[in-house]
């Protein structure tokens, strides 16, 4: 037997005696202590599962990393902060776990493709088994930070779009006499979608005591949009001086809708070279087989 098939077969008898160990710790009869306890009833029958005993054993552990992983105030307030403009909770903690459980994932898939690498001949190193964990770790992160990139810059791009009707329903509102705050509320109960979600969060900021302002500025500050905070901005001005509301949001609507007239025509000036590479890859050079093969094929034809 070559080491590697010993190492393999080691790490799945393992793997057996503690799904054994955790299947019996599972199926043993409750203490009274428990029974007794007033505890949810979905949290006693994770605690039951296999699954749900690796985690309370790990619980601990996890919980001392996370706190000094989150020990530095001003990079948890930066966290948060990201979070919130992707549409997340804003619970540091759950996000370094699940940062931990994607590493965790990518340690897995590195150490995979190491055995596979030894099982198909390759003597074993710490080198192969070592660097592939590592960087399968590492890559795990990158690709959890990108996720949460690419979630806030879908979730600006969503409220870009529904700005422009917004802002008009609004004037509408406000041209009928209706006051900021009431005009929002009759918003969110028309509009569905991220920035209505952040106007009925601002609305039920004012009804629990907040100002209209501050409750605005912590809109601004959640969406990762820039249109969006200018037109929170905007309104924030008209309030404070006095000018008509109607007018403001009249003209922060048409900004809105030129400002995605102008994303609109930038993708596609993007897209353009992207739809030239099949003609030019593709297309095109068939097209030149095709009228030179005839004559090719006569030449090869004619000369002796």
């Amino acid at each position: 037997m070559s080491p590697s098939a010993g190492a393999l077969l080691g790490l799945l008898w393992a793997a057996g005696l503690l799904l054994i160990f955790l299947g019996v710790r599972s199926g043993r009869r409750p203490r009274l202590a428990d029974r007794l306890s007033m505890r949810d009833r979905s949290s006693a029958q994770m605690e039951a599962h296999p699954i749900g005993a690796i985690w309370v054993i790990a619980l601990p552990v996890l919980t001392s990393l996370l706190a000094r992983l989150t020990a530095d105030h001003r990079g948890s307030e930066f966290l948060r902060a990201r979070l919130r403009r992707a549409g997340r909770s804003d619970d540091v903690e759950r996000f370094r776990l699940e940062q931990l459980v994607w590493s965790g994932a990518g340690m897995a898939a590195g150490l995979l493709l190491a055995l596979i690498v030894i099982a198909r001949g390759t003597p074993p190193s710490p080198l192969v088994i070592v660097l592939p964990t590592v960087l399968g770790a590492i890559l795990g992160v990158f690709l959890f930070d990108r996720s949460l990139i690419a979630g806030t810059r879908k979730r600006a791009e969503r409220m870009d779009q529904q700005l422009p009707t917004i802002a008009e329903l609004m004037a509408f509102a406000v041209a009928a006499g209706e006051s900021p705050i009431a005009a929002l509320d009759r918003v969110r109960t028309t509009v569905h979608g991220d920035l209505a979600d952040e106007i009925s969060i601002c609305v039920a900021d004012v009804r629990g005591g907040e100002g209209f302002l501050s409750a605005l500025r912590r809109v601004s500050d959640r969406s990762p949009s820039l249109s969006v905070s200018r037109f929170v901005d905007g309104v924030a001005v008209a309030t404070e001086r006095g000018t008509p509301m109607a007018d403001v949001l009249r003209s922060q609507a048409a900004d809105a809708r030129a400002a995605g007239h102008r994303q609109l025509m930038e993708g596609a000036s993007k897209r353009e070279v992207l739809m030239l590479t099949p003609v030019v890859f593709l297309v095109l050079p068939i097209v030149v087989v095709i009228a030179l093969y005839p004559g090719i094929h006569g030449l090869s034809f004619a000369i002796p």
